[in-house]
């Protein structure tokens, strides 16, 4: 078990759908209110820069950024943000299903690697979102623990010493390139996979080890 290579993986929107089931809430919570598709679609864009902006900024705890992003965004478009709307966004965030090649594939892996979360989230959610994938990790480091949000390199640090590890041998498997490719080679890691689900343009200076669109083919890129 201890001479096993580490692979370590972002959770949202690589392995469990975030960004999706989050916009569906918001969008089914904005019909609710009478809001039409144009406050849909600015709700979401305002969601999506305060969170961004949020989690460069003094660290508060994943459900605090979603509070406050959905607070930002119902304001943007006029409308009333209830304690029971919180509720209903954080939850479906921990409800977030695993994309369908997802338990597959780890199970496949664990034969041979050890596996680990990188994510910038808290453990009040995280353990919602790992029970849905169905399998047991062998580390899982938390924003929330490094009390900083990815990009930031002070998560990829906590990571490596958690697994006590150089960040040579290790392989970071991502979908964010913003978040998760740039740091990973600035620190040197052995191997960077983007998975690459929603066909992005990533940066050339970033230029990842391999992209795939999703993770069936890892194991094939870890050995080459």
């Amino acid at each position: 078990m201890g001479n096993k290579p580490w692979l370590t993986f972002d959770c949202y929107d690589t392995l469990v759908r975030y960004t999706e089931s989050k916009s569906a809430a918001l969008e089914e919570l904005i019909r609710q209110k009478n809001g039409d598709e144009k406050k849909i679609q600015r709700a979401k864009t305002v969601f999506e820069k305060t969170e961004r902006e949020l989690q460069l900024g003094p660290f508060i705890v994943l459900n605090e950024v979603i509070q406050t992003s959905l607070e930002t965004a119902l304001k943007a478009v006029t409308l009333e943000v209830s304690h029971e709307d919180v509720t209903k966004i954080i939850s479906s965030v921990k409800s977030a299903d695993p994309f369908p090649e997802v338990f597959d594939v780890l199970r496949d892996l664990k034969d041979d690697y050890r596996l680990a979360i990188l994510s910038n989230s808290e453990p009040d959610i995280i353990r919602y979102n790992v029970h849905k994938i169905g399998i047991e990790f062998d580390a899982i480091v938390l924003a929330s623990e490094a009390k900083c949000y990815k990009p930031s390199q002070g998560m990829f640090k906590e990571l490596l010493r958690r697994i006590n590890e150089p960040s040579t041998n290790v392989t970071h498997i991502a979908q964010s390139f913003y978040h998760d490719m740039r740091t990973a080679k600035e620190l040197g890691f052995g191997k960077r996979i983007w998975i690459n689900r929603y066909n992005r343009k990533g940066d050339p200076e970033y230029k990842p080890d391999a992209e795939l669109s999703d993770l069936n083919n890892v194991r094939g890129l870890i050995t080459m």
